[in-house]
């Protein structure tokens, strides 16, 4: 499919979010298109209410085979999926006991918060080495959402994952989440905020202007439409977006390895507005997102790229990704 695809500005196509096989995919040059790895920061790796206590759920984020399950008290746990004893799959018969998870392979338990083996059930020798554990992800449940945090080195967090508080206010509707897979990496896919011309040529309408822009560190924010407009973000691939009168959302953009990514949109709408509001904001958003799906599957990113002055802002944004990146020289880190 794509021999039609005519853009100036791109064609709305929401069924090719959710179905794949009708989007328009032309590149078939090798080699990897991004030329840096995973970043680090907080991801969405599952809907709070698709892993109940007790339970283990297979998941493929960072590049890895990961294992989400939750203790018998609620309590979200991630590690990577393989038994450092004798590399079973985790989350492939694993048992979830207290707030451990105990392999299938040889019944070693290993504790959620530190992956260190606890439980050896069949050797009378009490000393358990230290390399007996398995890697563990700092995890936070918060918007609805389970988020955990990746590094490439494993060093703790370095900011926090925010709260949104209209999903809790009643005067707000109930959240509404769209999600869907992009051949794309974080990066290349916030670029597009500060990516001002693409609004007219991809989407037909221009930019909002920007009043005010804030960066301190991981964060950034920007304000437009007299205060009416303001867009967070939180690292690479945590944003909040709020149009005032109108719906706030959240997206987390979580890596799946270097060259996909998982997207997650969480809306809500003042109640005021009708029960349908929630859905037309998340069906107008989500619309518009269609329209940049092919030209981020089938670009590349060039480094450096060819700018105008005016497109200085591409330029502050990739000095500001900087940050997420880590290089480690062990590899076996990663």
């Amino acid at each position: 499919m794509g021999e039609d695809l005519v853009g100036l500005p791109m064609p709305k196509r929401p069924d090719t979010l959710y179905d794949q096989s009708q989007r328009t995919r032309v590149r078939r040059e090798g080699g990897p298109r991004f030329p840096f790895p995973i970043p680090n920061g907080w991801f969405v790796v599952a809907q709070a209410h698709e892993i109940e206590p007790g339970r283990t759920k297979n998941l493929y984020y960072f590049g890895k085979d990961l294992v989400l399950f939750r203790g018998t008290d609620g309590t979200p746990y991630l590690f990577d999926a393989y038994c450092p004893h004798l590399g079973a799959n985790l989350g492939v018969g694993g048992k979830v006991v207290d707030g451990s998870l105990q392999c299938p392979f040889h019944g070693w338990r290993f504790e959620g918060s530190t992956g260190s083996c606890v439980e050896v059930p069949y050797d009378d020798v009490d000393h358990i080495p230290k390399t007996a554990s398995a890697r563990t992800y700092p995890v936070v449940e918060r918007n609805h959402m389970i988020w955990a945090w990746h590094h490439l080195e494993r060093a703790e967090p370095t900011y926090e994952v925010p709260e949104v508080p209209e999903f809790h206010d009643p005067d707000w509707l109930p959240i509404e989440v769209r999600e869907f897979e992009i051949a794309t990496c974080c990066q290349d896919m916030a670029e597009n905020n500060v990516d001002t011309p693409h609004f007219l040529y991809v989407h037909g309408q221009p930019s909002i202007p920007e009043e005010d822009f804030v960066i301190e560190g991981h964060y950034k924010r920007t304000t437009g439409m007299d205060g009416n407009f303001v867009r967070e973000g939180h690292g690479l691939g945590l944003g909040v977006l709020r149009v005032k009168g109108y719906t706030t959302f959240l997206s987390s953009t979580t890596p799946i390895d270097t060259e996909h990514v998982w997207v997650r949109w969480v809306f809500t709408a003042p109640r005021a507005l009708g029960e349908d509001t929630t859905k037309q904001a998340a069906d107008g958003f989500t619309a518009g997102v269609s329209q940049d799906i092919p030209i981020w599957e089938n670009k590349i990113f060039k480094d450096p790229p060819v700018l105008r002055p005016s497109e200085k802002g591409i330029t502050e944004h990739r000095r500001w990704c900087q940050q997420f990146y880590s290089w480690p020289a062990d590899t076996s880190q990663r």
